[in-house]
């Protein structure tokens, strides 16, 4: 499950423009509490801004993506050093990210070869080891019965698994001008969501769902602005999207000893206590599992806590 969430880059000085999003996009909070891995912390979030800056991206996109991350954003991409660039390991995807005009359809048919499939086998790409479908198991009155949206798609297979789960509705968020044909899931794109939500036609999902996704927002990788803070935008677009109480099962990169954080320049970011917290800022966490893939996945079931 490739793609971001946000594409939108992040205003670095301080101003009063409708597009800011505040402590949001900074490392800043406005109070802390203990949390059953690291802190919680609380941060203030306008969702009519946020919404805004999913509909409508104020910044250019730089292509191809900078092989070394601009000197005078270095300093919140590390999270003043704490979160270093580990290694350079460089991709150029941003033409994938860009909307296709010919619509990519997954037909019913394979859908439910799909749907067949999880049912005998773990059909997560990942190389998981089989830890999340249990962990899905585990909750699964997260997701029975419930409107969950996916994140970043591009083979359905986190849908099959959710739509087995008893999924009432699944919506899949892409970029890719995408259809998959199945009477319990439909697709939407980022903007034409925010665009509903902020003329009041959407409706809050129950549960968001992504693997492996917003640990690249920000980097440039996949033709997204450069924003040191990306991924925390990522997080708080979700928590809009979702119910009071609602959840947000997110997977990303973990360090072993879930302590240290870096950037592996411009793959992905890979996470450790001091970056999650910001990262799942307003979210109690929930529960925590280990998926052992190749990038040590860490899957992170989180409950939207209100803002203080």
């Amino acid at each position: 499950m490739k793609g971001c969430l946000i594409l939108p880059t992040v205003q670095l000085t301080k101003t009063k423009s409708p597009t800011a999003c505040g402590k949001i996009c900074s490392y800043d909070w406005d109070s802390k509490e203990s949390g059953k891995y690291y802190p919680l912390l609380h941060k203030a979030i306008s969702c009519s801004v946020t919404f805004q800056r999913m509909a409508r991206n104020p910044y250019p996109v730089v292509l191809p993506p900078p092989r070394r991350p601009p000197a005078n954003l270095t300093r919140q991409f590390t999270l003043d050093g704490k979160c270093p660039i580990a290694v350079f390991w460089y991709f150029d995807e941003s033409r994938g990210s860009r909307q296709s005009a010919k619509r990519r359809r997954i037909h019913a048919k394979s859908f439910r070869a799909l749907l067949r499939r999880d049912n005998v086998s773990n059909v997560n790409p990942y190389r998981d080891k089989n830890v999340l479908k249990p962990a899905l198991i585990k909750y699964r009155h997260l997701i029975e019965g419930k409107r969950v949206a996916v994140i970043g798609t591009r083979n359905p297979w986190a849908e099959a698994i959710l739509v087995n789960l008893g999924a009432n509705r699944v919506t899949t968020i892409e970029y890719a001008n995408l259809a998959i044909e199945h009477e319990r899931v439909t697709t939407t794109t980022p903007y034409r969501l925010a665009a509903n939500f902020l003329s009041r036609k959407a409706a809050l999902f129950d549960t968001v769902f992504t693997f492996s996704s917003v640990e690249h927002s920000g980097l440039g990788r996949y033709g997204d602005p450069l924003s040191p803070f990306g991924d925390l935008e990522a997080s708080a677009q979700v928590w809009c999207m979702v119910k009071p109480t609602g959840h947000f099962i997110l997977a990303v990169p973990v360090s072993k000893d879930r302590t240290q954080c870096s950037i592996s320049w411009n793959a992905h970011r890979v996470y450790g206590s001091v970056r999650l917290q910001h990262l799942t800022a307003n979210w109690r966490v929930l529960e925590e599992f280990e998926a052992q893939d190749y990038v040590q996945h860490r899957i992170y079931v989180l409950q939207k806590a209100p803002t203080q």
